[in-house]
C-alpha cells in the first residue's frame, strides 16, 4: 500500500529521509501554498438540525487557535455533528424502549454503534482525538520556522 504524501515540512523535520532535492521541496511548498483553503465560511449548512448547528459553531469556536478547520471542511464537520445528533437520539430511544423489543435486541443499538464507529472516524480526520492532535502536533513546525527564506537549505 503506497504512503500518504508528506507536506515538504515535515520531510525537512524528518531530515528528508527520501532525499528530495531542494527544488523538489521549493516545489511542494509552492504547490501546498496554492492548496491552503480560506476559512471565511466556517458557518453550519441549512439542513443541520438545531442542535447539530450548535455542535458545529462550538467546535468551529473550539478549534478556532489551531486554524486547522477550512472551508473545505464544512460538510466533513457538518456530517460529523449530524451523526453525533443521531447518536443521542438513538440512545435517547434505547433508554426509552429498552435493550429488548418484542424478545429482540432493539435496532437501535446497532444504529448507535454503527454511528459510534462514524463518530470516531470523522473526530480522527477533523483533529478532534487526543491521538489525531497528537499526530498533527509530532509534524507541526515552531512558529518561527516558516520565517527564514532559507528553510529548505
Amino acid at each position: 500500500m503506497p504512503q500518504t504524501a508528506k507536506s515538504s515540512l515535515i520531510h525537512l523535520m524528518e531530515g528528508n529521509p527520501n532525499n528530495i532535492t531542494k527544488k523538489e521541496l521549493h516545489k511542494r511548498k509552492k504547490n501546498e501554498d496554492k492548496l491552503t483553503l480560506p476559512r471565511d465560511k466556517l458557518i453550519p449548512p441549512s439542513w443541520l438540525t438545531k442542535t447539530g448547528a450548535k455542535e458545529f459553531s462550538r467546535i468551529v469556536e473550539m478549534m478556532e487557535p489551531t486554524q486547522l478547520l477550512t472551508n473545505g471542511d464544512v460538510n466533513t464537520l457538518a456530517l460529523y455533528c449530524d451523526t453525533l445528533a443521531d447518536y443521542h437520539s438513538f440512545d435517547r430511544k434505547i433508554k426509552q424502549k429498552g435493550y429488548m423489543m418484542k424478545g429482540r435486541v432493539n435496532p437501535f443499538i446497532r444504529e448507535k454503534r454503527n454511528s459510534a464507529q462514524l463518530l470516531d472516524k470523522l473526530a480522527n480526520e477533523l483533529g478532534l482525538t487526543p491521538g489525531s492532535r497528537a499526530s498533527l502536533a509530532i509534524n507541526m513546525p515552531d512558529d518561527n520556522e516558516g520565517d527564514d527564506d532559507d528553510e529548505f537549505d
